[in-house]
């Protein structure tokens, strides 16, 4: 029960809620005064290596007051009918060219409600998946990537990860080394997993 209670602690430290994630099998949500919002369901990946580096996708985001764009999770939305399972093995395949046979159970999962040409928000249910070291081979096209704004991806060690989340934390936007990364605290959330292990249910986080 200590045990429990440290790591409880230590979750609350780093602004994260622990708590089941939504059906896997829901379309629409309510907001607080009760109006359906059409949220579109994605999944994502946190891709390790065993030097602990992680695998990051880079968006040019730059009209979305992101001027260095944003460096994300692998992974994407959900085709009809499409377990977040099945999506994420897809997704990671599309981008990646990373095949796995399933990814296990989630580990995070965030809502973020903005506007979007068919959805008033998004829902990302991310898993932690751990792979020996590989050279991505995506088998989208480059301008199929492109159409989704994705322009770049590469290995990141945990040492900079660190270094880039300190900088984001000081606000330190006139640093060379400043970058945007979602979720924003990924460098904390990396920390979490890598130190205290999957956490027994998936953990809500902050919108961004």
């Amino acid at each position: 029960m200590a045990a429990a209670g440290q790591e409880f602690a230590h979750r609350l430290r780093l602004g994260i809620v622990a708590q089941r994630p939504r059906d896997s099998t829901l379309r629409r949500v309510s907001d607080a005064s009760g109006a359906g919002l059409r949220i579109r369901r994605a999944a994502r990946a946190v891709v390790t290596d065993p030097d602990r580096r992680v695998l990051l996708v880079h968006f040019d985001f730059a009209s979305d007051n992101l001027p260095t764009g944003l460096w994300a999770c692998p992974g994407g939305g959900l085709d009809p009918g499409e377990s977040v399972e099945a999506g994420l093995v897809r997704e990671l395949r599309e981008e990646l060219g990373l095949d796995i046979a399933a990814p296990g159970p989630p580990v995070w999962w965030k809502r973020h409600i903005f506007p979007m040409t068919r959805w008033d928000g998004q829902q990302d249910t991310f898993f932690w998946v751990e792979v020996p070291a590989f050279e991505p081979q995506p088998h989208f096209t480059e301008a199929e990537l492109r159409a989704e704004h994705l322009d770049g991806m590469r290995w990141w060690t945990y040492d900079e990860i660190m270094a880039a989340q300190r900088l984001y934390d000081d606000d330190a936007r006139d640093d060379p080394g400043y970058v945007t990364f979602s979720p924003r605290r990924l460098g904390h959330l990396l920390d979490d997993l890598i130190y205290h292990g999957r956490p027994q249910e998936a953990i809500e986080l902050p919108a961004l």
